[in-house]
Protein backbone atom coordinates (compact mmCIF):
# COMPACT_ATOMS: atom_id res chain seq x y z
CA UNK A 1 0.00 0.00 0.00
CA UNK A 2 1.22 3.43 -0.90
CA UNK A 3 0.20 6.95 0.75
CA UNK A 4 1.14 10.50 0.69
CA UNK A 5 2.10 10.95 4.32
CA UNK A 6 -0.36 12.42 7.19
CA UNK A 7 -0.23 14.56 10.22
CA UNK A 8 0.54 17.84 11.06
CA UNK A 9 4.13 17.20 10.94
CA UNK A 10 4.36 15.27 7.62
CA UNK A 11 2.77 18.01 5.96
CA UNK A 12 5.02 20.76 7.19
CA UNK A 13 8.42 21.96 5.04
CA UNK A 14 10.30 21.53 8.15
CA UNK A 15 9.75 17.59 8.35
CA UNK A 16 11.01 16.98 4.69
CA UNK A 17 13.70 19.56 5.17
CA UNK A 18 14.51 17.60 8.79
CA UNK A 19 14.70 14.37 6.90
CA UNK A 20 17.04 15.77 4.17
CA UNK A 21 19.92 16.80 6.70
CA UNK A 22 19.60 13.50 8.82
CA UNK A 23 21.23 12.35 5.60
CA UNK A 24 24.87 12.89 5.25
CA UNK A 25 24.40 13.73 1.95
CA UNK A 26 22.83 17.02 2.53
CA UNK A 27 24.06 17.55 5.93
CA UNK A 28 26.45 20.13 5.22
CA UNK A 29 24.69 22.04 2.26
CA UNK A 30 23.07 25.48 2.52
CA UNK A 31 19.58 26.23 2.99
CA UNK A 32 19.28 27.80 -0.34
CA UNK A 33 21.08 24.54 -1.68
CA UNK A 34 19.23 22.11 -0.40
CA UNK A 35 16.07 24.09 -1.41
CA UNK A 36 15.36 22.75 -4.88
CA UNK A 37 15.68 18.59 -3.15
CA UNK A 38 13.18 19.88 -0.78
CA UNK A 39 10.87 21.33 -2.99
CA UNK A 40 10.25 18.43 -5.15
CA UNK A 41 10.39 16.44 -2.32
CA UNK A 42 7.06 14.41 -1.67
CA UNK A 43 6.30 12.21 1.35
CA UNK A 44 5.26 8.71 0.91
CA UNK A 45 5.02 5.93 3.19
CA UNK A 46 4.63 2.38 2.34
CA UNK A 47 3.72 -0.95 4.28
CA UNK A 48 5.82 -3.95 5.01
CA UNK A 49 6.62 -5.88 1.56
CA UNK A 50 6.25 -2.81 -0.61
CA UNK A 51 9.17 -3.10 -3.52
CA UNK A 52 10.52 0.37 -4.39
CA UNK A 53 12.26 -0.69 -7.27
CA UNK A 54 14.00 -3.73 -8.80
CA UNK A 55 17.71 -4.82 -10.05
CA UNK A 56 18.44 -3.07 -13.48
CA UNK A 57 15.24 -1.30 -13.70
CA UNK A 58 15.47 2.30 -14.87
CA UNK A 59 15.73 4.63 -12.43
CA UNK A 60 13.02 7.76 -11.97
CA UNK A 61 13.57 8.63 -7.80
CA UNK A 62 16.08 8.32 -5.20
CA UNK A 63 14.64 8.09 -1.15
CA UNK A 64 15.71 9.15 1.80
CA UNK A 65 14.54 7.51 4.70
CA UNK A 66 12.56 8.87 7.71
CA UNK A 67 11.88 6.44 9.65
CA UNK A 68 11.25 2.09 8.98
CA UNK A 69 13.80 -0.05 7.37
CA UNK A 70 14.27 -1.01 3.92
CA UNK A 71 16.32 -4.32 2.56
CA UNK A 72 18.64 -4.08 -0.55
CA UNK A 73 19.12 -7.38 -2.25
CA UNK A 74 20.36 -9.07 -5.27
CA UNK A 75 18.32 -11.80 -7.04
CA UNK A 76 21.04 -14.89 -8.17
CA UNK A 77 20.68 -16.32 -11.51
CA UNK A 78 19.15 -19.51 -9.30
CA UNK A 79 16.34 -16.93 -7.69
CA UNK A 80 18.69 -16.93 -4.52
CA UNK A 81 18.03 -13.96 -2.54
CA UNK A 82 20.86 -12.19 -1.53
CA UNK A 83 21.08 -9.57 1.35
CA UNK A 84 23.51 -6.63 1.01
CA UNK A 85 22.57 -4.08 2.91
CA UNK A 86 19.72 -2.89 5.47
CA UNK A 87 19.15 1.00 5.83
CA UNK A 88 16.94 3.17 8.28
CA UNK A 89 16.51 6.59 9.25
CA UNK A 90 19.25 8.99 7.59
CA UNK A 91 19.84 6.67 4.63
CA UNK A 92 18.87 6.48 1.04
CA UNK A 93 18.24 4.53 -1.11
CA UNK A 94 18.60 4.43 -5.44
CA UNK A 95 21.14 7.51 -5.37
CA UNK A 96 24.29 6.21 -6.76
CA UNK A 97 21.60 4.37 -9.76
CA UNK A 98 22.91 8.00 -11.62
CA UNK A 99 26.29 6.74 -11.64
CA UNK A 100 25.19 3.36 -12.89
CA UNK A 101 23.67 4.21 -16.27
CA UNK A 102 20.56 5.21 -14.67
CA UNK A 103 19.89 1.64 -13.49
CA UNK A 104 18.98 0.07 -10.14
CA UNK A 105 22.47 -2.08 -8.87
CA UNK A 106 20.05 -4.10 -6.05
CA UNK A 107 16.60 -4.20 -5.58
CA UNK A 108 14.92 -2.58 -2.65
CA UNK A 109 12.05 -3.99 -0.26
CA UNK A 110 10.13 -2.29 2.54
CA UNK A 111 10.66 -4.43 6.15
CA UNK A 112 9.60 -2.11 8.29
CA UNK A 113 6.64 0.06 7.50
CA UNK A 114 8.79 3.57 6.29
CA UNK A 115 7.73 7.14 5.51
CA UNK A 116 10.47 8.43 3.19
CA UNK A 117 11.10 11.46 0.93
CA UNK A 118 11.01 10.46 -2.89
CA UNK A 119 12.71 13.08 -5.15
CA UNK A 120 13.48 12.69 -8.72
CA UNK A 121 16.62 10.93 -9.79
CA UNK A 122 16.87 14.11 -12.55
CA UNK A 123 17.45 16.33 -9.70
CA UNK A 124 19.79 14.72 -7.91
CA UNK A 125 22.42 14.66 -11.56
CA UNK A 126 21.36 17.82 -12.41
CA UNK A 127 22.59 19.42 -9.13
CA UNK A 128 25.68 17.19 -8.52
CA UNK A 129 27.01 18.33 -12.37
CA UNK A 130 26.18 22.15 -11.21
CA UNK A 131 27.23 21.95 -7.63
CA UNK A 132 30.83 20.39 -7.11
CA UNK A 133 30.39 20.41 -3.10
CA UNK A 134 27.13 17.91 -3.39
CA UNK A 135 29.43 16.32 -6.01
CA UNK A 136 32.41 15.83 -3.42
CA UNK A 137 29.36 14.86 -1.08
CA UNK A 138 28.17 11.84 -3.41
CA UNK A 139 31.72 10.32 -3.84
CA UNK A 140 32.35 10.62 0.27
CA UNK A 141 29.07 9.22 1.08
CA UNK A 142 29.97 6.22 -1.02
CA UNK A 143 33.87 5.98 -0.26
CA UNK A 144 31.84 5.43 3.50
CA UNK A 145 29.49 2.79 2.60
CA UNK A 146 32.31 0.80 0.78
CA UNK A 147 34.58 1.50 3.76
CA UNK A 148 32.18 0.03 6.15
CA UNK A 149 31.51 -3.39 4.01
CA UNK A 150 35.39 -3.69 3.76
CA UNK A 151 35.43 -3.45 7.59
CA UNK A 152 32.57 -5.40 8.18
CA UNK A 153 34.06 -8.34 5.24
CA UNK A 154 37.10 -8.41 7.35
CA UNK A 155 35.40 -8.47 10.58
CA UNK A 156 33.39 -11.15 9.73
CA UNK A 157 36.55 -13.51 8.74
CA UNK A 158 37.74 -13.31 12.25
CA UNK A 159 34.15 -13.53 14.27
CA UNK A 160 32.45 -16.59 14.89
CA UNK A 161 28.73 -16.49 14.63
CA UNK A 162 27.79 -14.98 18.20
CA UNK A 163 30.09 -12.65 18.07
CA UNK A 164 28.42 -11.18 14.33
CA UNK A 165 25.40 -11.25 16.42
CA UNK A 166 26.82 -9.29 18.76
CA UNK A 167 27.96 -6.48 16.46
CA UNK A 168 24.48 -6.36 15.15
CA UNK A 169 22.78 -5.84 18.42
CA UNK A 170 25.83 -3.06 19.17
CA UNK A 171 24.89 -1.29 16.06
CA UNK A 172 21.31 -0.54 17.39
CA UNK A 173 22.36 0.91 20.84
CA UNK A 174 22.64 4.55 21.65
CA UNK A 175 26.15 6.05 21.68
CA UNK A 176 27.90 5.92 25.25
CA UNK A 177 25.14 3.52 26.38
CA UNK A 178 27.94 1.36 28.55
CA UNK A 179 25.93 0.66 31.63
CA UNK A 180 23.06 -0.80 29.70
CA UNK A 181 20.61 -0.52 27.58
CA UNK A 182 17.46 -1.92 25.77
CA UNK A 183 16.96 -2.39 22.27
CA UNK A 184 13.91 -3.21 20.13
CA UNK A 185 14.98 -5.73 17.05
CA UNK A 186 13.75 -3.88 14.06
CA UNK A 187 12.94 -6.57 11.93
CA UNK A 188 12.20 -10.51 11.90
CA UNK A 189 15.09 -12.59 13.45
CA UNK A 190 15.27 -14.97 9.78
CA UNK A 191 16.11 -11.52 7.74
CA UNK A 192 18.38 -10.64 10.62
CA UNK A 193 20.28 -13.98 10.35
CA UNK A 194 20.03 -14.00 6.55
CA UNK A 195 21.74 -10.41 6.72
CA UNK A 196 24.32 -11.16 8.95
CA UNK A 197 25.13 -14.62 6.15
CA UNK A 198 23.82 -17.35 8.43
CA UNK A 199 21.24 -19.34 9.09
CA UNK A 200 18.32 -19.15 11.40
CA UNK A 201 19.09 -21.98 13.56
CA UNK A 202 22.88 -20.77 13.40
CA UNK A 203 21.68 -17.48 14.74
CA UNK A 204 19.60 -19.18 17.02
CA UNK A 205 22.37 -21.10 18.57
CA UNK A 206 24.25 -17.52 18.29
CA UNK A 207 22.00 -15.75 20.34
CA UNK A 208 21.81 -19.03 23.40
CA UNK A 209 25.69 -18.52 23.37
CA UNK A 210 25.33 -14.58 23.69
CA UNK A 211 22.84 -15.41 26.60
CA UNK A 212 25.44 -17.64 28.37
CA UNK A 213 28.04 -15.31 27.23
CA UNK A 214 27.23 -11.65 28.07
CA UNK A 215 23.99 -12.20 30.25
CA UNK A 216 21.54 -10.69 27.51
CA UNK A 217 18.19 -11.12 28.47
CA UNK A 218 15.45 -11.24 25.09
CA UNK A 219 12.25 -11.10 25.09
CA UNK A 220 9.71 -11.27 22.00
CA UNK A 221 11.35 -8.51 19.67
CA UNK A 222 13.30 -6.34 23.13
CA UNK A 223 16.81 -6.99 24.12
CA UNK A 224 18.24 -6.19 27.48
CA UNK A 225 21.62 -5.58 27.63
CA UNK A 226 22.67 -4.73 31.53
CA UNK A 227 26.45 -4.21 30.11
CA UNK A 228 27.33 -2.76 27.04
CA UNK A 229 30.96 -2.65 27.69
CA UNK A 230 30.64 -6.36 28.57
CA UNK A 231 29.15 -7.22 25.04
CA UNK A 232 31.56 -5.13 23.16
CA UNK A 233 34.52 -6.92 25.09
CA UNK A 234 32.67 -10.28 24.08
CA UNK A 235 32.75 -9.50 20.21
CA UNK A 236 35.50 -7.26 19.58
CA UNK A 237 38.31 -8.03 22.03
CA UNK A 238 41.96 -6.14 21.49
CA UNK A 239 40.32 -4.47 18.71
CA UNK A 240 37.20 -2.28 20.51
CA UNK A 241 39.12 1.08 20.31
CA UNK A 242 38.93 0.66 16.64
CA UNK A 243 35.22 -0.99 16.17
CA UNK A 244 33.48 0.59 19.08
CA UNK A 245 35.25 3.24 20.50
CA UNK A 246 31.85 5.23 21.59
CA UNK A 247 30.96 2.95 24.48
CA UNK A 248 34.34 2.88 26.32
Amino acid sequence: MTKTADGPDAQQPEYSLGCLRSASLFSNLSDEEIACFKNAAQIRSYEKGKILYLQEEPTDFFYVICSGWIKLFHTTQDGEEVVVDMLTSGHMAGESAIFEHGRHTSSAQVVEDVQLLSIPSKLLKEQARLNPKLALGMLAVMSRHHRRHYDEIALNIMQNAPQRVGGFLLRLCPPHSNNGAVIHLPYDKTLIASNLGMKSATFSRALNILRQKTGIRINGTNVEIDSVAQLVKFVYGPLATKYAPEFL
